[in-house]
């Protein structure tokens, strides 16, 4: 099953639920957010970005690509954000440990897909950790691409 999960009347992450107790994982991810909606078998797929007005999800003109590169994913970060994600990620904690693994990943990207879940789980392990609010990884997340940021490659 494949779920659009709604925050702010915005679609901030698409979860793909294995097959198994998909009803249980449904409610539970329901639970913790606006809205969870099966979108397995709407065509046009709803992507990140897409709103929600209660009743139907809208593209509402949004961009045709959520990759952006790397620069532009990093400048979507306030400066204060990035000090303190550079210093949580100093040391051989656990903590430190998979926060330098994030950091690791993106420099090695050849672009940033907004849209990826390992990007939008990047962006939560921020979360977890008290880095950034949950607003502000919606916001950096959720956010249309502008042509300047769009990765042309």
């Amino acid at each position: 099953m494949i779920v659009a999960v709604i925050n702010n009347g915005v679609v901030a992450q698409i979860v793909t639920i294995p097959d198994g107790d998909q009803t249980g994982m449904y409610n539970q991810l329901a639970q913790s957010c606006q809205a969870a909606i099966d979108i397995t078998n709407m065509s046009p797929q709803p992507s990140v970005g897409w709103t929600f007005d209660g009743a139907n999800l809208n593209s509402n003109g949004s961009t045709s690509t959520w990759k952006i590169t790397k620069l532009a994913f990093n400048s979507r970060f306030q400066v204060s954000e990035l000090m303190a994600i550079l210093a949580a990620a100093a040391g051989t904690s656990p903590q430190a440990l998979e926060l330098q693994i994030v950091i690791q990943r993106q420099g090695l990207a050849t672009y940033i897909d907004l849209s990826r879940s390992d990007t939008q789980a990047g962006v939560e392990i921020l979360v977890s950790f008290g880095l950034i609010t949950q607003a502000r990884a919606t916001q950096i997340l959720t956010t249309p691409p502008t042509s300047q940021e769009i990765y042309q490659g």
